[in-house]
């Protein structure tokens, strides 16, 4: 096996346990799927080559949501992160398409001196333009929303209660309510 199939055996097995990852396969679980699939593809890969037994596969996904059922207590820190980082990256990005907004206006108004101020939708942000005889500089500090927007994301996504919720006691003490 050269380089190149290790390569293609291990795409697709990362590919897997990300699926697996999302669909909220436990750890051990997703460990013993890895390695039955790379001892599947190593086989394969002897017999036929390993873009074709990759190829051979299907959906990781699909593959992934079929392999067990997840345990409802256990947090997908994955989603959240990905849902974290990208809802960041959102926020960051509307940031700047303001930043750019308030430039423009800073810019129309053709101050002498540099003129300092702040966003609206973006508490704690500051920017501040300075205008020179060879352009202008301009100097953006990022407020908290971005980051806060990011952070409440990966808590809401991930959700790191359901850790807590079933482990610490047996379903028969769940909690119910009887009315009185």
């Amino acid at each position: 096996m050269n380089v190149l199939d290790r390569a293609r055996i291990v795409g697709a097995t990362l590919s897997y346990d990300l699926w697996l990852d999302f669909a909220g396969v436990p750890g051990q679980r997703r460990c013993d799927l890895r390695r039955e699939l790379r001892a599947n593809l190593g086989a394969a890969t002897a017999l036929v080559g390993s873009r074709d037994a990759v190829r051979g596969l299907g959906s990781t996904r699909g593959m992934a949501a079929a392999a067990s059922c997840p345990d409802p207590t256990r947090p997908r820190w994955t989603v959240g992160f990905t849902v974290g980082i990208s809802l960041l990256g959102l926020s960051l990005l509307a940031e700047l398409l303001a930043a750019l907004s308030w430039l423009d206006g800073a810019m129309a108004a053709t101050p002498e001196s540099p003129v300092t101020g702040a966003m609206t939708f973006f508490p704690g942000s500051s920017l501040t333009y300075s205008p020179s005889a060879s352009g202008f500089s301009l100097a953006v500090d990022v407020g908290w929303v971005c980051p806060a927007v990011g952070i409440i994301a990966f808590v809401l996504a991930s959700r790191p209660w359901r850790f807590l919720t079933l482990r610490g006691g047996s379903p028969s003490h769940s909690r119910t309510f009887n009315g009185e």
